[in-house]
């Protein structure tokens, strides 16, 4: 295609979005078995403390645990949805914005740490890693989003 040559097929473009669902959906899960923070020592004045944290899936078992399984809620659904989205590349704009909407939500999880301790745990590489994950799928599923919505107003060319 040059330069100023109509778009033959207005999917084709916004269905290269879908190369990277697959490798989002597997490195999030897969990260998901790591821990996302560190452990913290502390000495609150009479003993030292040791708070360790562990992976997700720790968290959520734990008394306490409720920010964690939202946490685990909304990484299937995440995962879920990325599956679904490279598997069947979207023509509309809800599924790519689904996709933003749960990411940012668990970046938003892992940004404001709730239900941890004071001091505040500082992400692990793993808890790092994932936070960089879950703001790519954000930005990947915002401008997917947005670009098949602009595709679909786009007028088709008329055949020639």
């Amino acid at each position: 295609m040059t330069p100023g040559e109509p778009v033959r097929n207005a999917h084709a473009v916004a269905d290269r979005y879908v190369r990277f669902y697959p490798t989002l959906a597997l490195g999030t899960l897969a990260l998901a078995f790591l821990p996302l923070f560190d452990d913290v020592t502390f000495n609150d004045g009479a003993a030292t403390v040791r708070d360790t944290y562990g992976t997700v899936f720790d968290m959520a078992g734990r008394p306490g645990g409720g920010p964690a399984v939202i946490g685990v809620l909304l990484l299937f659904g995440l995962v879920a949805m990325l599956a679904v989205a490279a598997f069947a590349p979207p023509r509309s704009a809800g599924l790519p914005s689904a996709i933003a909407v749960v990411a940012a939500l668990i970046a938003l999880l892992l940004i404001t740490k709730p239900a941890t301790d004071t001091p505040k745990p500082h992400l692990s590489d793993g808890g790092t890693a994932g936070l960089v994950l879950v703001i790519c799928a954000t930005v990947l599923g915002a401008t997917h989003a947005v670009h098949l919505t602009v595709l679909a107003r786009r007028p088709r060319p008329a055949a020639s």
